[in-house]
């Protein structure tokens, strides 16, 4: 299927950027793979579930969040095509998640199960430096986002979320994008409203 033959082409592509394995070895590898489809709304992982998708998104948007103890969402992020996706820590330790994803947008996900993954590290050790990096990259992004939500002012935070991820404001509910930088929803109708005013 065409649409097939696009989402392996673009797992070859993004293998390649990282490690070199001749074309034999690059298709053998991409076989492991699965292309599972989602549509607006679905869940891909929900709280209490072990995660066992490893992989990345091809089209689409998702969401991952947490319940706060008083039942409120709190949204860890936002991930949109090109970003590798997991919920590291039910997928790695394979124990329950803590954590729901669900889609924002129809999603094709390029993904591989825990036990493919270690079949693919056994018989492509190389393998294990792609994932290490990828795990490092996403790791370096994570820090990155917790010290900004510290740090900044909430209008700070706004700034620097449409600076660094404009292509999220068109995309991503504002409710969403508040939870995210951990203010309500008045306070960033107000920043908003603020920083229209100085562009005026």
């Amino acid at each position: 299927m065409a649409a097939d033959d696009d989402a392996f082409e673009y797992l070859k592509r993004k293998i390649n950027n990282y490690i070199t394995l001749n074309d034999q070895e690059t298709l053998d590898l991409v076989n492991y793979f699965k292309i599972r489809l989602f549509e607006k709304n679905q869940f891909l992982l929900r709280e209490n579930q072990i995660c066992n998708f490893w992989g990345f998104i091809q089209q689409g948007l998702v969401r991952s969040y947490s319940l706060t103890n008083e039942g409120d969402e709190y949204t860890l992020g936002c991930m949109h095509e090109g970003s590798f996706i997991s919920e590291s820590l039910s997928f790695i330790q394979q124990v329950p998640s803590s954590v729901n994803v669900h889609a924002l947008e129809d999603t094709v996900l390029i993904c591989i199960t825990y036990a493919k993954l270690q079949e693919l590290y056994i018989k492509y050790p190389v393998f294990e430096k792609f994932a290490r990096m990828l795990y490092e990259e996403r790791l370096s992004r994570v820090k990155a986002g917790t010290l900004y939500r510290v740090q900044l002012s909430a209008t700070e935070r706004y700034i620097h979320f449409i600076n660094t991820q404009p292509e999220l404001i068109k995309r991503v509910p504002l409710k969403y994008i508040a939870s995210y930088l951990n203010i309500t929803d008045s306070t960033l109708s107000r920043i908003r409203g603020k920083i229209g005013r100085m562009k005026v």
